[in-house]
């Protein structure tokens, strides 16, 4: 045999598919259809990690045993009580279609996607293969290529999704927090998705060819934070501003209907408007928005107009109050505190108070990982220092910065929307525990759940 052929070999041992006919796949779907509970939880348990509180564990479940790593990285096994589940009930549906999945296990999807192979010492596999959306065609002798490709391992995922937590904490997001996502094709979404995953904030991403008022919309049903988008994408072999075309206009053009409604309030009562108009006003500013989620402030000042002009209020009172709500709607601010912007394609872009350069904030969270690694006990002054140590240390000194946080499986991960082609979009929710073990996939209930 050729050394070739001896480097090929399969491993002596492999885990293979259990259904070999038809008979073995009809006999799988009809354990899941009768109870769905047990059939998904018994692979969860062996094929997720949960988190055990009392020992402080990330484990995979077996009939004997959780296994896994403890709040020091190091590899723990503790003896499990034959009654013990990682949750107190797989599968609930109690209120169809409702559906929930582990309710009251722990998990987090940022671990089992991230950390727990790098635990495991796969740390030098690749994690992505990235290409960009340029294309070069003089690349591989005329063939073409992308002008951006890259590998990506275990271990450098999980440092770059360090990071990016950092750079949230430093924002001030904690667990339960919101962040927005609208952004091209870069390895930085990856980075800062995982990163509200480790820490339990919630996030949506937003598609990068939808409006600026679509934007808008997603920002504010979620009441969203912090927005982070990017300087510009490529699209067609065309540059396409990110933040000036989508972000921007989202933020400045456009206010929740809910801010619209407040700030009227507040302004027909400072302006000592009687009550009685007052509430006709602020019905007809209602009925004009009707429907919209965020409304321009021009649509907003069409209802206090209707509602003067069919009144007696004289010209000189109207013009003072148009004035007044005006200024107020002018004044206020929509729910997003700060804007990280990546930056791919080097364009200028004119920059607000709110608005934070990527490589900035990652510049600094870089320093205090490295910090935190020191406090720690590693002796590490740069990067090199710290991808020189093996897997679990490596993990070590990064959960000294940022350990991924335990939340309920049934907490919210993502929140998606729906298009609105047909109607009003609706934000559906996906959590930690049922996303990340995807029941979805093996055509459970849970796809009819949200």
């Amino acid at each position: 045999m050729s050394e070739q052929q001896e480097l090929v070999r399969p491993p002596e041992s492999v885990r293979s598919n259990p259904i070999l006919d038809a008979d073995d796949w009809t006999a799988m779907r009809e354990r899941a259809r009768k109870d769905p509970g047990a059939f998904h939880g018994e692979i969860a348990k062996r094929e997720l990690h949960w988190y055990h509180p009392d020992a402080r564990t990330w484990a995979t479940v077996t009939d004997d045993e959780w296994r896994g790593f403890d709040g020091t990285c190091d590899p723990v096994t503790l003896e499990r009580p034959a009654t013990a589940d990682p949750w107190e009930t797989a599968f609930d549906d109690s209120d169809p279609p409702l559906y929930r999945w582990f309710v009251g296990g722990q998990t987090n999807a940022c671990f089992n996607e991230v950390d727990r192979h790098v635990l495991a010492g796969h740390g030098e596999e690749v994690a992505f293969r990235f290409e960009g959306d340029r294309w070069d065609q003089s690349r591989n002798d005329g063939r073409g290529g992308p002008v951006v490709s890259e590998a990506i391992t275990r271990r450098e995922l999980l440092y770059e999704v360090v990071v990016r937590a950092r750079v949230l904490r430093n924002l001030g997001l904690e667990t339960g927090d919101r962040v927005a996502l609208n952004m091209p094709n870069v390895m930085e979404q990856i980075y800062y998705t995982e990163a509200c995953k480790r820490l339990g904030v919630v996030y949506t991403p937003v598609f990068g060819g939808f409006s600026d008022k679509t934007l808008s919309d997603r920002i504010a049903e979620l009441d969203a934070e912090v927005l982070i988008t990017a300087d510009g994408g490529y699209r067609n072999a065309e540059v396409v501003p990110y933040k000036e075309r989508y972000g921007d206009p989202a933020l400045d053009d456009y206010l929740p209907v809910e801010t619209i409604t407040d700030v009227v309030a507040d302004a027909l009562g400072s302006l000592g408007v009687p009550d009685d108009r007052a509430a006709r006003i602020e019905s007809a500013v209602e009925e004009t928005l009707a429907g919209e989620i965020t409304a321009d402030r021009a649509d907003a000042m069409r209802g206090v107009g209707r509602a003067l002009e069919a009144s007696d209020v004289s010209p000189d009172r109207a013009t003072e109050i148009r004035t007044g709500v005006a200024q107020a709607l002018v004044d206020a601010d929509h729910v997003v505190d700060d804007v990280v912007v990546v930056e791919h394609t080097g364009q200028e872009i004119q920059l607000y108070d709110r608005d934070r350069w990527a490589y900035e904030l990652e510049a600094q969270a870089s320093e205090q990982v490295l910090a935190a690694a020191r406090e720690a006990g590693f002796e590490v002054t740069s990067e090199d220092d710290l991808f020189g140590l093996d897997d679990r240390a490596f993990a070590r000194a990064l959960w000294a910065s940022s350990e991924p946080v335990p939340v309920d499986a049934e907490y919210p991960l993502f929140v998606i929307f729906t298009s609105g082609s047909t109607g009003k979009p609706k934000g559906v929710v996906h959590v930690h525990g049922g996303y990340t073990w995807s029941p979805i996939r093996a055509g459970s209930p849970a796809s009819r759940t949200r």
